[in-house]
């Protein structure tokens, strides 16, 4: 009986000190990019230059627009034709005139609730307990050459790992885990070129690995906090 309690206590005490490194690296990342600004920021423009392996030598055109918590709009451009995706509300719409789907078609519940994460501006990791999230220190794992720490973000259905350089605790790589129309989806971004703008630390270069266009290095040339937002652009054009 002493030899269980004396299992239990332990297994308590690790719990806890695993959650408590977890909510300090994560303290000590949101200090790092000094996340207590987006507090300010309730509309964000972000353009950006996409280099994807599989469309070698293509220029590809990326804008992000997003009203916090309300909406958000990605548009993809190549060679003069526009790839539209918003969700507003609780709904969302799409094009795709790569695949032949040129009138907007809604997105389906599972495609709407992926898509949400993009209204969340500042991310999972700011506000991260009001937003219901949970964390768990994992340890350590090798990116790029960096003994990365880390971190389990989740709620609900929706998992993300969080990698974080130890001298710097900026996220240096994501994994995104969760449920789209059924089917389990996984997708890895690694994140450099760190700028401040406003007194916030962001990546301006993001390379996705894997996805729909393969590896693509994403990289931002224009951030816009605060823009003025005209909302009709997040309305599902009539047919």
């Amino acid at each position: 009986m002493k030899k269980s309690l004396f299992f239990v206590v332990c297994m308590i005490s690790a719990s806890f000190v695993q959650a408590q490194d977890a909510a300090d690296i994560v303290a000590k990342h949101l200090a790092a990019t000094g996340a207590e600004k987006w507090s300010e920021i309730n509309s964000i423009v972000m353009k950006a230059n996409i280099a994807s392996e599989a469309a070698a030598g293509m220029a590809i055109d990326w804008k992000m627009t997003a009203i916090r918590d309300q909406a958000a709009r990605m548009d993809v451009s190549v060679m003069g034709m526009v790839q539209t995706v918003v969700v507003n509300g609780d709904n969302g719409w799409a094009t795709n005139p790569f695949a032949g789907q040129n009138d907007p078609e809604p997105l389906t519940g599972d495609q709407v609730k992926s898509m949400k994460d993009m209204t969340d501006i500042d991310g999972s990791l700011v506000g991260y307990q009001e937003k219901g999230y949970t964390l768990e220190y994992i340890g350590t794992e090798d990116v790029e050459g960096i003994e990365a720490l880390k971190v389990k973000v989740s709620k609900g259905d929706k998992t993300e790992y969080s990698f974080f350089d130890p001298e710097t605790y900026y996220e240096i790589k994501k994994v995104d885990v969760e449920v789209v129309d059924g089917k389990i989806t996984e997708s890895a971004t690694l994140y450099s070129n760190f700028k401040t703008q406003d007194g916030i630390t962001m990546p301006f270069t993001m390379q996705q690995i894997g996805g729909g266009m393969g590896n693509a290095t994403i990289s931002v040339n224009l951030m816009t906090f605060n823009p003025a937002v005209d909302e009709s652009v997040f309305e599902m054009p009539k047919h």
